[in-house]
Protein backbone atom coordinates (compact mmCIF):
# COMPACT_ATOMS: atom_id res chain seq x y z
CA UNK A 1 0.00 0.00 0.00
CA UNK A 2 1.02 3.56 -0.18
CA UNK A 3 1.67 5.16 2.74
CA UNK A 4 3.48 5.11 5.47
CA UNK A 5 3.15 2.95 9.11
CA UNK A 6 4.68 0.82 11.86
CA UNK A 7 2.11 -1.73 13.61
CA UNK A 8 2.74 -0.57 17.87
CA UNK A 9 0.80 -3.90 19.00
CA UNK A 10 0.08 -7.29 18.16
CA UNK A 11 -3.19 -8.10 17.28
CA UNK A 12 -6.15 -9.85 15.10
CA UNK A 13 -9.30 -8.95 13.73
CA UNK A 14 -10.51 -10.28 17.31
CA UNK A 15 -8.63 -8.38 19.31
CA UNK A 16 -11.05 -5.43 18.49
CA UNK A 17 -12.83 -2.59 15.98
CA UNK A 18 -10.00 -0.85 13.82
CA UNK A 19 -11.37 2.46 12.89
CA UNK A 20 -9.89 5.17 10.26
CA UNK A 21 -9.57 9.12 10.58
CA UNK A 22 -9.22 11.87 8.14
CA UNK A 23 -7.95 14.74 10.25
CA UNK A 24 -8.53 17.76 7.93
CA UNK A 25 -7.48 21.24 8.39
CA UNK A 26 -11.03 22.48 7.76
CA UNK A 27 -13.36 19.07 9.10
CA UNK A 28 -12.35 15.52 10.61
CA UNK A 29 -13.76 12.58 10.31
CA UNK A 30 -13.96 9.17 11.54
CA UNK A 31 -15.16 5.04 10.14
CA UNK A 32 -15.31 1.93 10.70
CA UNK A 33 -16.41 -1.12 9.53
CA UNK A 34 -19.83 -2.41 9.41
CA UNK A 35 -21.20 -5.54 10.02
CA UNK A 36 -21.51 -6.25 6.36
CA UNK A 37 -18.06 -5.64 5.72
CA UNK A 38 -18.10 -2.06 4.08
CA UNK A 39 -16.66 1.25 5.44
CA UNK A 40 -19.06 3.83 6.66
CA UNK A 41 -18.70 7.35 8.48
CA UNK A 42 -19.37 7.53 11.78
CA UNK A 43 -21.60 10.28 13.37
CA UNK A 44 -21.12 11.91 16.52
CA UNK A 45 -23.62 12.58 19.33
CA UNK A 46 -25.14 15.80 17.00
CA UNK A 47 -25.66 13.13 14.16
CA UNK A 48 -22.85 15.14 12.29
CA UNK A 49 -20.22 12.93 10.17
CA UNK A 50 -18.07 15.82 9.23
CA UNK A 51 -16.67 17.64 12.42
CA UNK A 52 -15.24 20.87 12.05
CA UNK A 53 -11.26 20.72 13.42
CA UNK A 54 -12.68 23.66 15.65
CA UNK A 55 -12.73 24.17 19.64
CA UNK A 56 -13.85 26.69 21.84
CA UNK A 57 -13.86 27.75 25.39
CA UNK A 58 -16.27 29.86 27.67
CA UNK A 59 -15.70 30.39 30.87
CA UNK A 60 -15.79 26.89 31.79
CA UNK A 61 -17.21 25.33 29.17
CA UNK A 62 -15.28 23.66 26.65
CA UNK A 63 -16.77 23.29 22.66
CA UNK A 64 -15.70 20.40 19.98
CA UNK A 65 -16.79 20.45 16.10
CA UNK A 66 -19.73 21.83 14.99
CA UNK A 67 -20.47 23.63 18.16
CA UNK A 68 -17.82 25.95 18.13
CA UNK A 69 -19.04 27.66 14.95
CA UNK A 70 -21.17 29.70 16.78
CA UNK A 71 -18.52 30.93 19.33
CA UNK A 72 -16.84 32.50 16.02
CA UNK A 73 -19.50 35.25 16.72
CA UNK A 74 -19.86 35.45 20.41
CA UNK A 75 -16.28 35.21 21.30
CA UNK A 76 -13.68 34.89 18.37
CA UNK A 77 -11.03 35.74 20.12
CA UNK A 78 -11.51 32.20 22.23
CA UNK A 79 -12.20 29.93 19.72
CA UNK A 80 -9.23 27.80 17.97
CA UNK A 81 -9.24 26.56 14.39
CA UNK A 82 -7.11 25.67 11.38
CA UNK A 83 -4.10 23.89 13.61
CA UNK A 84 -3.81 20.90 11.63
CA UNK A 85 -1.65 22.16 8.83
CA UNK A 86 0.44 23.63 11.85
CA UNK A 87 1.33 20.44 13.41
CA UNK A 88 5.37 19.92 13.16
CA UNK A 89 6.87 23.21 12.14
CA UNK A 90 8.40 25.98 13.28
CA UNK A 91 6.43 29.88 14.06
CA UNK A 92 8.91 30.91 11.92
CA UNK A 93 7.38 28.91 8.81
CA UNK A 94 4.45 29.70 8.78
CA UNK A 95 2.91 32.11 6.19
CA UNK A 96 1.11 35.65 6.75
CA UNK A 97 -1.48 34.27 5.40
CA UNK A 98 -1.88 31.54 7.94
CA UNK A 99 -1.08 33.56 10.50
CA UNK A 100 -4.80 35.50 9.69
CA UNK A 101 -7.52 34.45 11.11
CA UNK A 102 -10.61 35.43 12.85
CA UNK A 103 -10.37 33.44 15.61
CA UNK A 104 -7.82 32.99 18.42
CA UNK A 105 -4.58 34.55 17.06
CA UNK A 106 -1.37 32.34 16.11
CA UNK A 107 1.38 33.57 18.74
CA UNK A 108 5.08 32.14 19.17
CA UNK A 109 6.08 29.83 21.90
CA UNK A 110 9.37 28.85 21.96
CA UNK A 111 9.43 28.69 18.37
CA UNK A 112 6.22 26.41 18.01
CA UNK A 113 3.26 27.89 16.61
CA UNK A 114 0.53 28.63 19.62
CA UNK A 115 -3.25 29.92 20.79
CA UNK A 116 -3.63 31.89 23.56
CA UNK A 117 -7.08 31.86 25.01
CA UNK A 118 -8.49 32.46 28.51
CA UNK A 119 -10.13 29.09 30.32
CA UNK A 120 -11.90 29.44 33.19
CA UNK A 121 -10.93 32.79 33.58
CA UNK A 122 -7.39 31.83 33.17
CA UNK A 123 -5.01 32.84 30.18
CA UNK A 124 -3.53 29.75 28.86
CA UNK A 125 -1.11 29.04 25.90
CA UNK A 126 -1.70 25.75 23.81
CA UNK A 127 0.59 24.78 21.13
CA UNK A 128 -0.85 23.25 17.95
CA UNK A 129 0.43 19.79 19.26
CA UNK A 130 -1.96 20.59 23.04
CA UNK A 131 -5.01 21.58 20.43
CA UNK A 132 -4.48 18.52 18.12
CA UNK A 133 -4.07 15.93 21.10
CA UNK A 134 -7.37 17.13 22.84
CA UNK A 135 -9.76 17.21 19.31
CA UNK A 136 -8.27 13.79 18.49
CA UNK A 137 -8.98 12.54 22.03
CA UNK A 138 -12.72 14.40 21.03
CA UNK A 139 -13.07 12.06 18.00
CA UNK A 140 -11.56 8.87 19.62
CA UNK A 141 -14.23 9.14 22.29
CA UNK A 142 -16.98 9.72 19.43
CA UNK A 143 -15.62 6.50 17.78
CA UNK A 144 -15.75 4.37 21.42
CA UNK A 145 -19.54 5.98 22.14
CA UNK A 146 -20.33 4.53 18.51
CA UNK A 147 -18.89 0.59 19.05
CA UNK A 148 -20.43 1.12 22.69
CA UNK A 149 -18.07 -1.49 24.60
CA UNK A 150 -16.03 -2.97 21.77
CA UNK A 151 -12.59 -1.93 22.16
CA UNK A 152 -10.29 0.21 19.59
CA UNK A 153 -7.34 -1.85 18.54
CA UNK A 154 -6.09 0.81 16.22
CA UNK A 155 -6.61 3.85 13.86
CA UNK A 156 -5.39 4.47 10.24
CA UNK A 157 -4.70 8.34 9.85
CA UNK A 158 -4.71 10.05 6.61
CA UNK A 159 -1.87 12.39 6.11
CA UNK A 160 -1.94 15.36 3.23
CA UNK A 161 0.36 14.31 -0.17
CA UNK A 162 2.87 16.90 0.69
CA UNK A 163 3.43 15.92 4.49
CA UNK A 164 6.98 16.20 5.97
CA UNK A 165 8.28 13.52 8.12
CA UNK A 166 8.53 16.16 11.51
CA UNK A 167 4.47 17.02 10.28
CA UNK A 168 3.50 12.67 10.02
CA UNK A 169 5.83 12.74 13.79
CA UNK A 170 3.84 15.32 14.93
CA UNK A 171 0.54 14.20 14.12
CA UNK A 172 1.26 10.83 15.31
CA UNK A 173 2.63 11.78 18.44
CA UNK A 174 -1.12 14.06 19.17
CA UNK A 175 -2.98 10.96 18.15
CA UNK A 176 -0.87 8.46 20.49
CA UNK A 177 -0.96 10.94 23.40
CA UNK A 178 -4.78 10.99 22.36
CA UNK A 179 -5.40 7.47 23.47
CA UNK A 180 -5.15 6.16 19.74
CA UNK A 181 -2.87 3.03 18.86
CA UNK A 182 -1.67 4.55 15.99
CA UNK A 183 -1.32 1.25 13.06
CA UNK A 184 -0.65 3.57 10.04
CA UNK A 185 -1.01 6.99 8.22
CA UNK A 186 -1.74 6.94 4.81
CA UNK A 187 -1.49 9.74 2.18
CA UNK A 188 -5.09 10.91 1.35
CA UNK A 189 -5.42 10.27 -2.53
CA UNK A 190 -4.07 6.98 -1.83
CA UNK A 191 -6.84 6.46 0.99
CA UNK A 192 -9.47 7.57 -1.58
CA UNK A 193 -8.41 5.14 -4.10
CA UNK A 194 -8.44 2.10 -1.31
CA UNK A 195 -11.98 3.53 -0.72
CA UNK A 196 -13.03 2.58 -4.32
CA UNK A 197 -10.55 -0.66 -4.45
CA UNK A 198 -9.53 1.08 -7.76
CA UNK A 199 -8.18 -2.12 -9.88
CA UNK A 200 -7.86 -4.49 -7.06
CA UNK A 201 -8.65 -8.11 -8.07
CA UNK A 202 -11.87 -8.81 -6.19
CA UNK A 203 -10.00 -12.52 -5.64
CA UNK A 204 -7.54 -15.07 -6.52
CA UNK A 205 -7.72 -14.68 -10.44
CA UNK A 206 -10.37 -13.14 -10.72
CA UNK A 207 -10.47 -9.63 -12.39
CA UNK A 208 -11.49 -6.21 -10.40
CA UNK A 209 -15.91 -6.46 -10.05
CA UNK A 210 -16.76 -2.84 -8.31
CA UNK A 211 -14.76 0.33 -9.64
CA UNK A 212 -17.71 3.20 -8.67
CA UNK A 213 -18.70 1.94 -4.83
CA UNK A 214 -22.03 0.31 -4.38
CA UNK A 215 -23.57 2.02 -7.82
CA UNK A 216 -20.85 0.33 -10.04
CA UNK A 217 -20.30 0.33 -13.66
CA UNK A 218 -18.50 -2.06 -15.02
CA UNK A 219 -14.69 -1.59 -16.05
CA UNK A 220 -14.44 -0.54 -20.03
CA UNK A 221 -12.88 -3.88 -21.21
CA UNK A 222 -9.24 -4.04 -20.66
CA UNK A 223 -9.05 -1.62 -18.03
CA UNK A 224 -10.09 -3.54 -15.22
CA UNK A 225 -6.64 -4.04 -14.20
CA UNK A 226 -4.42 -0.63 -15.46
CA UNK A 227 -5.63 2.45 -14.94
CA UNK A 228 -4.04 6.23 -15.04
CA UNK A 229 -6.12 8.17 -12.56
CA UNK A 230 -6.11 11.48 -11.40
CA UNK A 231 -7.20 12.42 -7.73
CA UNK A 232 -9.01 15.86 -6.85
CA UNK A 233 -8.80 16.53 -3.27
CA UNK A 234 -10.65 20.18 -3.13
CA UNK A 235 -11.14 20.89 0.56
CA UNK A 236 -11.26 23.57 3.02
CA UNK A 237 -7.99 25.26 3.02
CA UNK A 238 -6.97 24.17 -0.28
CA UNK A 239 -6.51 21.82 -3.23
CA UNK A 240 -4.21 18.81 -4.20
CA UNK A 241 -4.15 16.74 -6.89
CA UNK A 242 -2.51 13.68 -7.54
CA UNK A 243 -2.21 11.77 -10.91
CA UNK A 244 -1.50 7.88 -9.91
CA UNK A 245 -0.75 4.96 -12.05
CA UNK A 246 -3.14 2.08 -10.56
CA UNK A 247 -1.92 -1.37 -11.53
CA UNK A 248 -3.50 -4.44 -9.76
CA UNK A 249 -4.52 -2.65 -6.64
CA UNK A 250 -0.59 -1.41 -6.58
CA UNK A 251 -0.99 2.80 -6.60
CA UNK A 252 2.41 5.13 -7.79
CA UNK A 253 1.93 8.66 -7.41
CA UNK A 254 3.64 10.01 -10.85
CA UNK A 255 3.02 13.61 -9.69
CA UNK A 256 1.34 16.10 -6.72
CA UNK A 257 0.77 19.47 -6.77
CA UNK A 258 -0.34 21.46 -3.67
CA UNK A 259 -2.47 24.72 -4.28
CA UNK A 260 -3.25 26.71 -1.02
CA UNK A 261 -4.56 29.94 -2.77
CA UNK A 262 -7.67 27.53 -3.82
CA UNK A 263 -10.37 25.87 -1.49
CA UNK A 264 -13.76 25.90 0.07
CA UNK A 265 -12.74 29.02 1.86
CA UNK A 266 -12.34 30.55 -1.44
CA UNK A 267 -16.02 29.63 -2.38
CA UNK A 268 -17.44 30.89 0.81
CA UNK A 269 -15.43 34.54 0.52
CA UNK A 270 -17.14 34.77 -3.13
CA UNK A 271 -20.81 33.92 -1.63
CA UNK A 272 -19.72 36.45 1.42
CA UNK A 273 -19.09 39.03 -0.89
CA UNK A 274 -22.12 38.62 -3.17
CA UNK A 275 -24.44 38.51 0.10
CA UNK A 276 -22.96 41.68 1.63
CA UNK A 277 -23.69 43.67 -2.17
CA UNK A 278 -27.27 42.25 -1.92
CA UNK A 279 -27.52 43.73 1.57
CA UNK A 280 -25.89 46.75 0.85
CA UNK A 281 -28.38 47.25 -2.48
CA UNK A 282 -31.43 46.43 -0.26
CA UNK A 283 -30.53 48.01 2.65
CA UNK A 284 -28.27 50.62 1.69
CA UNK A 285 -26.19 49.96 4.86
CA UNK A 286 -22.85 48.84 3.96
CA UNK A 287 -21.54 46.54 6.41
CA UNK A 288 -17.99 48.09 7.90
CA UNK A 289 -14.67 46.28 7.62
CA UNK A 290 -14.30 46.53 11.68
CA UNK A 291 -17.57 44.83 11.92
CA UNK A 292 -16.47 41.56 12.53
CA UNK A 293 -19.08 40.39 14.56
CA UNK A 294 -20.97 41.20 11.12
CA UNK A 295 -18.87 39.42 8.96
CA UNK A 296 -18.22 36.20 11.09
CA UNK A 297 -22.70 35.85 11.36
CA UNK A 298 -22.29 36.09 7.39
CA UNK A 299 -19.14 33.55 7.00
CA UNK A 300 -20.82 31.03 9.41
CA UNK A 301 -23.94 31.60 6.94
CA UNK A 302 -22.41 31.48 3.77
CA UNK A 303 -20.65 28.25 4.50
CA UNK A 304 -24.46 26.38 5.24
CA UNK A 305 -25.89 27.93 1.96
CA UNK A 306 -22.83 26.59 0.08
CA UNK A 307 -22.99 23.07 1.28
CA UNK A 308 -27.33 23.26 0.91
CA UNK A 309 -26.37 24.14 -3.13
CA UNK A 310 -24.60 20.77 -3.27
CA UNK A 311 -27.85 18.84 -3.21
CA UNK A 312 -30.46 21.38 -4.52
CA UNK A 313 -30.28 24.43 -7.01
CA UNK A 314 -30.82 27.01 -4.67
CA UNK A 315 -30.48 27.91 -0.74
CA UNK A 316 -31.29 30.71 1.24
CA UNK A 317 -29.02 32.87 3.44
CA UNK A 318 -30.53 34.24 6.84
CA UNK A 319 -28.70 36.32 9.17
CA UNK A 320 -30.45 37.70 12.17
CA UNK A 321 -29.36 41.51 12.84
CA UNK A 322 -26.38 40.97 10.49
CA UNK A 323 -25.61 45.15 10.87
CA UNK A 324 -27.03 48.26 12.51
CA UNK A 325 -29.82 45.60 13.70
CA UNK A 326 -30.97 44.99 10.36
CA UNK A 327 -32.05 41.50 9.24
CA UNK A 328 -30.62 39.76 5.88
CA UNK A 329 -32.58 37.46 3.92
CA UNK A 330 -30.58 36.46 0.23
CA UNK A 331 -30.59 33.85 -2.01
CA UNK A 332 -28.65 32.02 -4.50
CA UNK A 333 -29.51 29.70 -7.00
CA UNK A 334 -26.61 27.54 -8.64
CA UNK A 335 -26.06 28.76 -11.84
CA UNK A 336 -25.43 32.21 -9.58
CA UNK A 337 -22.79 30.66 -7.37
CA UNK A 338 -21.12 28.26 -10.43
CA UNK A 339 -20.78 32.25 -11.84
CA UNK A 340 -19.44 33.56 -8.64
CA UNK A 341 -17.07 30.25 -8.14
CA UNK A 342 -16.04 30.16 -12.06
CA UNK A 343 -12.49 31.55 -11.54
CA UNK A 344 -11.93 29.25 -7.94
CA UNK A 345 -13.13 26.22 -10.27
CA UNK A 346 -10.73 27.72 -13.21
CA UNK A 347 -7.40 27.32 -10.39
CA UNK A 348 -8.66 23.51 -10.07
CA UNK A 349 -8.99 22.55 -13.72
CA UNK A 350 -5.12 24.61 -14.07
CA UNK A 351 -4.20 22.59 -10.88
CA UNK A 352 -5.06 19.55 -12.57
CA UNK A 353 -3.60 20.70 -15.97
CA UNK A 354 -0.05 21.11 -14.11
CA UNK A 355 -0.06 17.67 -12.46
CA UNK A 356 -0.88 16.50 -15.82
CA UNK A 357 1.98 18.01 -17.41
CA UNK A 358 4.09 17.03 -14.67
CA UNK A 359 3.65 13.80 -15.10
CA UNK A 360 4.07 13.62 -18.99
CA UNK A 361 0.13 13.03 -19.45
CA UNK A 362 -2.34 14.27 -21.77
CA UNK A 363 -6.06 14.30 -20.50
CA UNK A 364 -7.56 11.34 -23.02
CA UNK A 365 -4.56 9.23 -21.20
CA UNK A 366 -6.41 9.58 -17.81
CA UNK A 367 -8.78 6.59 -17.06
CA UNK A 368 -10.89 8.21 -14.27
CA UNK A 369 -11.27 10.83 -11.85
CA UNK A 370 -11.50 10.39 -8.20
CA UNK A 371 -13.23 13.60 -6.23
CA UNK A 372 -12.60 14.05 -2.52
CA UNK A 373 -12.61 16.69 0.02
CA UNK A 374 -16.05 18.45 0.98
CA UNK A 375 -15.72 21.44 -2.18
CA UNK A 376 -15.67 18.44 -4.99
CA UNK A 377 -19.10 17.88 -3.88
CA UNK A 378 -20.11 20.68 -6.09
CA UNK A 379 -21.60 20.20 -9.53
CA UNK A 380 -20.37 23.11 -10.90
CA UNK A 381 -16.72 21.67 -10.14
CA UNK A 382 -17.58 18.48 -11.98
CA UNK A 383 -18.89 20.44 -14.59
CA UNK A 384 -15.12 22.41 -15.05
CA UNK A 385 -13.90 19.29 -15.29
CA UNK A 386 -15.14 17.73 -17.99
CA UNK A 387 -14.21 20.39 -19.55
CA UNK A 388 -10.59 18.90 -20.19
CA UNK A 389 -11.39 15.81 -20.98
CA UNK A 390 -12.74 14.50 -24.58
CA UNK A 391 -16.14 15.17 -25.06
CA UNK A 392 -16.29 11.84 -26.96
CA UNK A 393 -13.89 9.63 -24.67
CA UNK A 394 -15.82 6.61 -23.03
CA UNK A 395 -12.90 5.86 -20.44
CA UNK A 396 -12.62 9.44 -18.56
CA UNK A 397 -14.70 8.96 -15.93
CA UNK A 398 -15.46 11.23 -13.23
CA UNK A 399 -15.98 8.84 -10.12
CA UNK A 400 -18.21 10.13 -6.76
CA UNK A 401 -20.56 7.59 -5.69
CA UNK A 402 -18.32 7.77 -2.45
CA UNK A 403 -19.42 10.78 -0.90
CA UNK A 404 -16.60 13.19 -1.72
CA UNK A 405 -16.07 14.05 2.59
CA UNK A 406 -16.27 10.84 3.20
CA UNK A 407 -14.31 8.82 1.01
CA UNK A 408 -10.37 9.94 2.83
CA UNK A 409 -11.79 8.41 5.87
CA UNK A 410 -13.92 5.45 4.32
CA UNK A 411 -10.60 4.56 2.75
CA UNK A 412 -8.63 5.02 5.81
CA UNK A 413 -10.80 2.42 7.84
CA UNK A 414 -10.40 -0.19 4.53
CA UNK A 415 -6.34 0.28 5.30
CA UNK A 416 -6.44 -0.60 9.01
CA UNK A 417 -9.29 -3.37 8.39
CA UNK A 418 -6.86 -4.85 5.80
CA UNK A 419 -4.16 -4.39 8.91
CA UNK A 420 -6.01 -6.10 11.64
CA UNK A 421 -6.87 -9.14 8.91
CA UNK A 422 -3.03 -9.42 8.13
CA UNK A 423 -0.98 -12.24 10.91
CA UNK A 424 1.91 -10.78 12.23
CA UNK A 425 4.35 -13.49 11.43
CA UNK A 426 3.69 -13.89 7.62
CA UNK A 427 5.76 -11.39 5.30
CA UNK A 428 3.22 -9.00 4.54
CA UNK A 429 2.50 -8.37 8.46
CA UNK A 430 6.13 -8.13 9.01
CA UNK A 431 7.05 -5.58 6.56
CA UNK A 432 3.80 -3.41 7.68
CA UNK A 433 5.72 -3.68 11.10
CA UNK A 434 8.90 -2.48 9.50
CA UNK A 435 7.89 0.30 7.57
CA UNK A 436 8.56 3.96 9.00
CA UNK A 437 6.24 7.41 9.66
CA UNK A 438 7.58 8.94 6.57
CA UNK A 439 6.02 10.38 3.18
CA UNK A 440 5.97 7.05 0.95
CA UNK A 441 8.53 9.07 -1.33
CA UNK A 442 11.21 8.59 1.21
CA UNK A 443 10.53 4.99 2.47
CA UNK A 444 12.27 2.84 0.47
CA UNK A 445 10.93 -0.71 0.83
CA UNK A 446 7.96 1.33 -0.82
CA UNK A 447 9.95 1.98 -4.00
CA UNK A 448 9.79 -0.63 -6.88
CA UNK A 449 11.43 -0.79 -9.92
CA UNK A 450 8.59 -0.15 -13.01
CA UNK A 451 7.77 -0.51 -16.32
CA UNK A 452 9.06 2.52 -18.67
CA UNK A 453 6.75 1.60 -21.49
CA UNK A 454 4.06 -0.57 -22.66
CA UNK A 455 4.51 -4.07 -23.34
CA UNK A 456 1.88 -5.82 -25.95
CA UNK A 457 1.04 -7.88 -29.01
CA UNK A 458 1.89 -6.22 -32.30
CA UNK A 459 -0.97 -7.23 -35.24
CA UNK A 460 -1.94 -6.26 -38.62
CA UNK A 461 -4.89 -4.52 -39.08
CA UNK A 462 -7.17 -5.33 -41.39
CA UNK A 463 -6.78 -3.52 -44.79
CA UNK A 464 -8.98 -0.26 -44.87
CA UNK A 465 -9.26 -0.05 -40.90
CA UNK A 466 -10.21 3.46 -39.71
CA UNK A 467 -9.39 2.54 -36.24
CA UNK A 468 -7.71 5.46 -34.64
CA UNK A 469 -5.27 3.27 -32.93
CA UNK A 470 -3.98 1.67 -36.02
CA UNK A 471 -0.50 3.12 -36.55
CA UNK A 472 1.63 2.11 -40.17
CA UNK A 473 -1.56 -0.60 -40.43
CA UNK A 474 -0.39 -2.03 -37.28
CA UNK A 475 -2.62 -2.42 -34.54
CA UNK A 476 -0.78 -2.33 -30.34
CA UNK A 477 -2.37 -4.30 -27.93
CA UNK A 478 -1.16 -3.36 -24.07
CA UNK A 479 -0.88 -5.99 -21.99
CA UNK A 480 1.69 -4.41 -19.40
CA UNK A 481 1.27 -1.09 -19.28
CA UNK A 482 4.20 1.81 -18.37
CA UNK A 483 4.66 2.02 -14.78
CA UNK A 484 3.80 -1.57 -14.15
CA UNK A 485 5.92 -2.42 -10.92
CA UNK A 486 8.17 -5.20 -11.35
CA UNK A 487 8.24 -7.90 -10.87
CA UNK A 488 4.82 -8.63 -13.35
CA UNK A 489 3.11 -11.81 -14.28
CA UNK A 490 0.00 -11.36 -16.51
CA UNK A 491 -1.59 -14.48 -18.31
CA UNK A 492 -3.73 -13.73 -21.27
CA UNK A 493 -6.11 -16.04 -23.02
CA UNK A 494 -6.48 -15.54 -27.14
CA UNK A 495 -8.75 -17.21 -29.50
CA UNK A 496 -7.43 -19.25 -32.08
CA UNK A 497 -8.63 -18.87 -35.34
CA UNK A 498 -11.00 -22.41 -36.54
CA UNK A 499 -8.50 -25.01 -37.56
CA UNK A 500 -5.39 -23.53 -37.39
CA UNK A 501 -2.58 -25.39 -37.09
CA UNK A 502 0.26 -22.88 -35.97
CA UNK A 503 -0.31 -19.64 -34.39
CA UNK A 504 2.42 -16.82 -34.96
CA UNK A 505 2.77 -14.65 -32.20
CA UNK A 506 5.00 -10.97 -32.17
CA UNK A 507 4.92 -8.84 -29.11
CA UNK A 508 6.95 -5.76 -28.55
CA UNK A 509 7.37 -2.39 -26.72
CA UNK A 510 5.29 0.30 -27.55
CA UNK A 511 5.77 4.34 -27.36
CA UNK A 512 3.02 5.69 -26.24
CA UNK A 513 2.02 9.06 -27.86
CA UNK A 514 -1.26 11.42 -28.85
CA UNK A 515 -2.68 11.42 -32.32
CA UNK A 516 -4.73 14.57 -33.11
CA UNK A 517 -7.10 14.92 -35.10
CA UNK A 518 -8.58 18.28 -37.17
CA UNK A 519 -11.72 18.14 -37.49
CA UNK A 520 -13.51 20.67 -39.77
CA UNK A 521 -16.22 22.72 -38.98
CA UNK A 522 -19.58 22.86 -40.67
CA UNK A 523 -20.47 25.36 -43.71
CA UNK A 524 -21.77 28.24 -42.23
CA UNK A 525 -25.39 28.74 -43.03
CA UNK A 526 -24.88 31.36 -46.18
CA UNK A 527 -28.50 33.05 -45.60
CA UNK A 528 -27.46 33.91 -41.31
CA UNK A 529 -25.21 36.90 -41.57
CA UNK A 530 -24.95 37.37 -38.04
CA UNK A 531 -23.49 33.66 -37.52
CA UNK A 532 -19.84 33.70 -36.78
CA UNK A 533 -17.29 31.14 -38.63
CA UNK A 534 -16.44 28.31 -36.47
CA UNK A 535 -12.96 27.14 -35.92
CA UNK A 536 -11.54 23.78 -36.79
CA UNK A 537 -11.84 21.12 -33.73
CA UNK A 538 -8.84 19.31 -32.27
CA UNK A 539 -9.85 15.96 -31.65
CA UNK A 540 -6.88 14.47 -29.37
CA UNK A 541 -6.57 10.30 -28.69
CA UNK A 542 -3.81 8.52 -26.84
CA UNK A 543 -2.51 5.69 -29.58
CA UNK A 544 0.22 3.77 -28.45
CA UNK A 545 2.71 1.95 -31.63
CA UNK A 546 5.10 -0.59 -32.00
CA UNK A 547 8.89 -0.15 -31.07
CA UNK A 548 11.55 -2.08 -30.59
CA UNK A 549 10.49 -5.88 -31.44
CA UNK A 550 11.38 -7.66 -28.48
CA UNK A 551 9.72 -11.08 -29.20
CA UNK A 552 8.51 -14.04 -31.91
CA UNK A 553 6.65 -16.99 -31.12
CA UNK A 554 5.73 -19.58 -33.63
CA UNK A 555 3.13 -21.64 -31.39
CA UNK A 556 2.28 -25.35 -33.25
CA UNK A 557 -0.87 -26.44 -32.12
CA UNK A 558 -1.33 -30.51 -30.85
CA UNK A 559 -5.11 -30.30 -31.86
CA UNK A 560 -6.80 -28.10 -34.75
CA UNK A 561 -9.44 -27.77 -32.20
CA UNK A 562 -7.85 -25.85 -29.75
CA UNK A 563 -9.97 -22.49 -29.26
CA UNK A 564 -8.02 -20.37 -26.97
CA UNK A 565 -4.15 -19.73 -26.25
CA UNK A 566 -2.66 -19.13 -23.06
CA UNK A 567 0.24 -16.91 -22.96
CA UNK A 568 1.85 -15.91 -19.78
CA UNK A 569 4.24 -12.88 -19.36
CA UNK A 570 6.49 -12.19 -16.57
CA UNK A 571 8.85 -9.22 -16.69
CA UNK A 572 11.33 -9.56 -13.67
CA UNK A 573 12.93 -7.12 -11.22
CA UNK A 574 15.75 -6.62 -13.92
CA UNK A 575 13.03 -5.69 -17.38
CA UNK A 576 13.53 -9.13 -18.73
CA UNK A 577 10.75 -11.05 -20.25
CA UNK A 578 9.37 -14.19 -20.52
CA UNK A 579 7.16 -15.11 -22.87
CA UNK A 580 5.73 -18.96 -22.47
CA UNK A 581 2.52 -19.89 -24.53
CA UNK A 582 -0.04 -23.35 -24.21
CA UNK A 583 -3.22 -24.32 -25.61
CA UNK A 584 -5.59 -23.73 -22.63
CA UNK A 585 -6.09 -26.72 -20.50
CA UNK A 586 -2.84 -28.25 -21.26
CA UNK A 587 -0.07 -27.99 -19.03
CA UNK A 588 2.56 -28.68 -21.68
CA UNK A 589 4.58 -25.34 -22.97
CA UNK A 590 3.73 -25.27 -26.89
CA UNK A 591 6.37 -22.27 -27.27
CA UNK A 592 9.07 -20.36 -25.05
CA UNK A 593 11.07 -17.38 -25.53
CA UNK A 594 13.04 -14.76 -23.41
CA UNK A 595 14.65 -11.96 -24.09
Amino acid sequence: MWGHSQVVCTMTESAGAVIGINLGHSYGSIACINQHGRADVIANEDGERQIATRIAFNGDQVYMGNQATPQLIRNAPNVIDRFVNLLGRSFSDLTDAEKDRASAAVIDHNGAPAFKVTIDDKETVLTAHDVAVRFLRSLFLTAKDFLSGVPIAGAVLSVPQWYSEAQIAALKAAATEAGLIVLQTIAAPAAALAAYGLTSPSGPGKLPSAPDGVESAPYPHGKELDRNVVVVDMGGSSTDVTVVAARGGIYSALASVHDSSVGGFALDQALINFFAKEFTKKTKVTIGDSDKRAWAKLRNEAEFTKRALSASNSAQCSVESLAEGIDFTGSVNRMRFDMLAGPSYGKVAATVEKALQQASLEACQVDEVILAGGSAKLTGLVDRLSMLFPEESETTRITGSIDADQVIARGCAVQAQLIAATPSENVEGKLLSSLPFKPAAEVAELKAAATSKPFGLVLDAPKGSDDKQVVDGKLFVTLVPAHTPLPVRRTYRLPVAQGAGQVALTFAEGDETVRVDTIAPPPADEDDEDDEPLEPEEVKTAVTKPAAKVVELLVALKSKGAKKLEVEIVVDASSGVSVTAREEGDKDVAAQAKA
